[in-house]
C-alpha cells in the first residue's frame, strides 16, 4: 500500500459539536480540537457528551500534541476530562488557552499549554502547523495549514468572512490564497451554515441593533443575554454602556470568569470604572446587565431572573431583556420557556425573531465558495455539520470543479488515507459517544438506554421469596410499578409467570442471581406483546 496520511474522525462529522480529528503518519499523531457536544433531549440527565478517544489512548506514545482552532466548548470542552490521560502539549491562541486554563483550574487539573499567535508555526513530529487568522464569533480563531511529508492539509476551523470585525482582524484571505497557490492536498471545511444563502452579516450590525435599543429605552434597565465566550458581543455592550452613561453588572459565573480572562489576555477592553458589583443605589436606567442564559440553561442567570430566583436583579415592567443569540438545535423549548416567563413578568423581550440582535459566526454559502476557491484543494472532506450540511457542502465543492471521486462524507470512526494521488478509506477505529453525568460514565450507552426506557415506559419491581430446599416460592411475590398503570389483570399474569419460573427452576445448578435473570426475561415477554419496555428489576431472596 502506498504511503498515506491517515485522517481519523473521532467527532464533529454527522453532528454539530464534539469536534475532534486526528492526523497520523508513521510514528506521529496530532489532534485537531477536542470538544464536547451539548446534551440532547434523548440524553436525559447528561451534562456533556465527549468523543471516544480509545484509539488515541492506545496510541498515546505517538501523540505529539493537540492543536486548537479556537476556544468554543465544542472544540475544547473535552480536554479537561481527558487531560490526565493524554498529558500532551496543547497549542492555541491567548484567549483559547485562557478559556481552557480556566476550565482546567476549576477541575484542579494541570496541562502543558503552549501559547501561539496568528501566523505562528509549530513543529510536531513530522507535522508543521501554521495558525492562520480567521474571523469568528470570538477572538483568537484560526484556520490551520498542516504540512505533512505527503502534502498540505488545510483545516478551516469555524470561520466567517467579516470585512468590519470588531477588533479589526479580518480573515487572512491573502495568506490562505498563498497556501492554495502552492497546492493543498486535502481540505477539511466547516459546513455549519451551508444552507444559508448569500454571506453572513457582520458583527458590527449587532452593535448597531443594540445601540438602537439603548436609544429607544433610555428610561429602562437593559438586560442583554449572550454567550459568555462572545467577547466581541460583550465588547460592544461595554462600549455602548460607556457611551450612554450606564454601569455594567455581570450576571453569571461563566460571564464573570470569561470577561476576566479576555481582559487579562488583551482581547477585551473594559472602560475604567464601568463594572459594578450590584445594583446598589443605581437607578435602573443607569444600568445594563450582561447575563448568561441565552440558551435557557436551567442554572443560568437569565433563567433564574425569569423565575424570580436571582437575588441581584428582579425583572419587571421597567426592564428590556435582549436575547442576543439564536437557540442551538435542541434548546428551542428551554429558550422559549425563558422568554415566556420574562413576558409574564412584564418585561419587554427582544430576540432575533423580532430584531437584528444576533449574527452567526459561521460562513454562509458564498463565503464557503470563496474559501474553496482560494484553497483549491485536490481532495475535499466537509466536516462540522450534520449529514445534510456535509452533503450540501460537497455539492458546492463539485460545482466549483472538484471531482466527485475526490470528495468523501465521513462518519465518526472512519479513517481515510490521503496522499497526492488518492483519498481512500482505511479500516475504522473505535469511536462514538462518552457520556458525562457529573463524572464520566463507564457504560454511558446502557445508562442512557435505561433512562429513556424509564421516561417512556416506567419501572417494574418484582420481589419474590423462595424456599430453596423445596424449590418453590414462599407465598406471592410483590409487584410495584412506577410510571405506568398496573392493572389487576397484568399483576395476576406477573404473579403466575414468576411462580411458574421459580417452581420450575433447578436450585442445585442455578444461583439466586441466575434465577433473577430468568424471572426478568419471563416477565419482559409479557410486555413485548404490547410493545412496552419498562425497566424490570427482579429481587429474589431466600426464605
Amino acid at each position: 500500500m502506498a504511503k498515506a496520511v491517515r485522517v481519523i474522525f473521532l467527532g464533529g462529522v454527522g453532528e454539530i459539536g464534539k469536534n475532534m480529528t486526528a492526523l497520523e503518519y508513521g510514528e506521529d499523531i496530532i489532534i485537531v480540537d477536542c470538544g464536547v457536544e451539548f446534551p440532547r433531549e434523548d440524553s436525559p440527565g447528561i451534562d456533556a457528551i465527549l468523543p471516544d478517544i480509545t484509539y488515541i489512548k492506545e496510541n498515546i506514545h505517538k501523540v505529539r500534541g493537540i492543536v486548537l482552532t479556537h476556544g468554543h466548548e465544542d472544540h475544547i470542552g473535552a480536554i479537561p476530562y481527558y487531560a490526565d490521560e493524554l498529558k500532551v502539549p496543547v497549542y492555541g491562541t491567548a484567549l483559547t488557552l485562557g478559556m481552557l486554563e480556566r476550565k482546567l483550574t476549576d477541575r484542579g487539573i494541570k496541562a502543558k499549554l503552549v501559547r501561539v499567535k496568528e501566523g505562528d508555526t509549530v513543529n510536531l513530529g513530522c507535522f508543521n502547523v501554521e495558525f492562520i487568522k480567521v474571523a469568528h464569533s470570538m477572538a483568537g480563531a484560526c484556520a490551520l495549514s498542516i504540512n505533512t511529508p505527503l502534502g498540505t492539509i488545510f483545516v478551516t476551523g469555524d470561520f466567517k468572512i467579516d470585512n468590519t470585525p470588531i477588533d479589526g482582524k479580518k480573515t487572512n484571505l491573502q495568506r490562505i490564497a498563498e497556501i492554495g497557490a502552492k497546492g493543498v492536498m486535502l481540505m477539511l471545511g466547516e459546513s455549519t451554515n451551508v444552507e444559508r444563502k448569500g454571506s453572513s452579516t457582520s458583527e458590527m450590525v449587532v452593535g448597531q441593533g443594540l445601540e438602537s435599543i439603548f436609544v429607544a429605552n433610555s428610561d429602562k434597565r437593559i438586560v442583554v443575554a449572550c454567550f459568555a465566550s462572545s467577547n466581541y458581543r460583550v465588547q460592544q455592550i461595554l462600549r455602548l454602556a460607556e457611551k450612554y452613561g450606564r454601569k455594567v453588572i455581570l450576571a453569571g459565573r461563566s460571564m464573570k470568569g470569561i470577561v476576566e480572562v479576555a481582559s487579562r489576555v488583551g482581547e477585551l477592553e473594559i472602560p475604567k470604572g464601568i463594572i459594578a458589583d450590584g445594583m446598589g443605589k443605581l437607578p435602573p436606567e443607569k444600568v445594563v446587565v450582561i447575563a448568561t442564559g441565552s440558551q435557557g440553561e436551567p442554572t443560568s442567570a437569565l433563567n433564574k431572573m425569569s423565575r424570580g430566583e436571582f437575588n441581584k436583579v428582579s425583572i419587571g415592567p421597567d426592564d428590556v431583556v435582549v436575547l442576543s443569540s439564536t437557540p442551538i438545535p435542541g434548546n428551542e423549548k428551554s429558550v422559549y420557556d425563558v422568554i415566556n416567563n420574562l413576558f409574564r413578568k412584564g418585561a419587554n423581550v427582544i430576540y432575533e425573531a423580532m430584531n437584528e440582535v444576533h449574527v452567526s459566526g459561521h460562513a454562509y454559502e458564498e463565503e464557503l465558495k470563496i474559501m474553496l476557491s482560494l484553497v483549491r484543494p485536490k481532495f475535499f472532506i466537509p466536516v462540522h455539520g450534520e449529514y445534510r450540511h456535509q452533503f450540501k457542502h460537497a455539492e458546492i465543492a463539485k460545482s466549483l470543479g472538484i471531482r466527485e471521486s475526490n470528495i468523501v462524507i465521513p462518519n465518526i470512526g472512519e479513517v481515510y488515507g490521503v496522499n497526492a494521488n488518492s483519498l481512500k478509506q482505511h479500516s475504522n477505529v473505535t469511536a462514538g459517544n462518552v457520556y458525562v453525568d457529573g463524572v464520566v460514565l463507564e457504560d454511558g450507552n446502557a445508562v442512557i438506554s435505561d433512562r429513556r426506557s424509564l421516561a417512556e415506559y416506567g419501572m417494574l419491581l418484582v420481589l419474590a421469596s423462595v424456599n430453596t430446599e423445596k424449590g418453590v416460592m414462599a407465598g406471592d411475590c410483590d409487584v410495584i410499578a412506577r410510571g405506568f398503570n398496573l392493572t389487576e389483570e397484568i399483576e395476576a399474569e406477573i404473579q403466575s409467570v414468576v411462580r411458574d419460573t421459580v417452581n420450575g427452576a433447578d436450585f442445585d445448578e442455578n444461583s439466586l442471581n441466575e434465577l433473577a435473570r430468568t424471572v426478568k426475561k419471563a416477565v419482559r415477554k409479557l410486555f413485548y406483546r404490547d410493545r412496552q419496555f419498562p425497566i424490570i428489576i427482579p429481587i429474589i431472596v431466600e426464605d
